[in-house]
């Protein structure tokens, strides 16, 4: 085991401007502050007779100051993958990496370290909060924890991050209980950025919510985003809030990612028929809604043969039923996994 005062391999500066010269570091050479390499989560079921794919050949990154949105419908894997980065979950087989290590090796000072830097917003902000606590006590024990201030400049501290996501002061002898829906999502913000991290992973956060407050929370975890430097992963099923919050998606079927690039490029012009899917099912007012995807995801434990999404694709061929498509890169910032996309690609190589 590495010694505890061995610190994490953080990723490069991503500065704009670099130092001249042919060897320099550009934005572009930054080590992701994530990258999953071929990542797969399997579950035993039926006594360990059969296996669950929950993940299967996952690759992704997050770089620094990034916001990316996973997006599918209920099973499609997404919480299972945010849990696999967390290192909640264990990857079956392929590797997860922060910085330049796994985070499966780290030193009890590391993990404590990455405790820090990667803060996680449930998706039941109330559940996860201790019902005995009051506000303020909730945002100083993890400023307690990692020693970021002194114990004198923890009560200032805290009225600091309930003006960060815009509460007032007298919220702090409140307890969950006494919050509405909205305060206590914000105190989640709140106490996420208490540990003043790096990365922020947030799952389904404003589900459930009025229209209203979860504008509010949009627009304050935007906000916070780009003020502070956050990198961000947003766990949606509503393509409105991945376009609206974040520059990058990746949208998940039964375990697999099958379109990832910028949110803009994919929403105007998507390359999967599941993403296309999922847009036309998106509620319009200058449209009457339609149910345009029939029947329902299959099950991870029998998943069917070739493509995995070919028994509602309307464009599934026979070549569908026999091959698995495995992503492929469309342009330099796009990847898709699928035989016969949308827009036909002009030359198609492994991503």
């Amino acid at each position: 085991m590495k010694p505890d005062t061995q610190p994490l391999a953080l990723p490069v500066s991503t500065a704009r401007t670099a130092p001249t010269g042919s060897n320099a570091p550009t934005a572009h050479q930054a080590l992701p502050l994530f990258s999953l390499l071929d990542v797969e989560k399997s579950f035993p079921v039926d006594g360990g007779r059969r296996q669950l794919r929950a993940l299967d050949g996952i690759r992704l990154t997050l770089q620094a100051g990034e916001s990316l949105a996973l997006v599918g419908e209920s099973g499609s894997g997404k919480s299972t993958l945010v849990r696999v980065m967390l290192g909640l979950e264990s990857a079956t087989n392929g590797r997860v990496l922060y910085g330049a290590n796994e985070p499966a090796s780290f030193s009890a000072a590391q993990h404590r370290r990455f405790a820090r830097e990667v803060a996680y917003i449930y998706q039941d902000a109330r559940g996860s909060l201790n019902p005995r606590m009051s506000v303020a006590e909730v945002l100083a024990e993890p400023v307690r924890l990692h020693a970021l201030r002194d114990e004198g400049e923890i009560p200032a501290r805290v009225d600091e991050l309930l003006a960060m996501v815009g509460l007032p002061t007298d919220v702090r002898h409140k307890f969950p209980s006494e919050l509405s829906g909205g305060q206590v999502r914000r105190v989640a913000v709140a106490r996420a950025l208490a540990c003043e991290p790096k990365v922020i992973v947030a799952d389904e956060s404003v589900a459930g919510l009025d229209v209203s407050v979860q504008a509010q929370l949009l627009n304050l975890l935007r906000d916070l985003q780009r003020d502070h430097g956050l990198a961000m992963v947003f766990v949606t099923h509503d393509l409105g809030v991945a376009a609206y919050l974040c520059e990058r998606v990746a949208v998940m079927y039964l375990g697999r990612i099958v379109e990832t690039g910028p949110t803009r490029e994919v929403l105007q012009a998507p390359l999967h028929p599941y993403t296309q899917a999922l847009m036309n099912a998106f509620p319009r007012f200058d449209a009457p809604l339609s149910v345009s995807l029939q029947g329902e995801i299959p099950s991870a434990s029998n998943l069917p043969k070739g493509c995995r999404f070919r028994s509602r694709c309307v464009f599934a061929s026979e070549e569908c039923q026999q091959t698995d498509p495995a992503q492929m890169s469309y342009s330099a910032l796009r990847q898709v996994a699928c035989l016969t996309p949308l827009t036909p690609l002009a030359a198609v190589v492994p991503a």
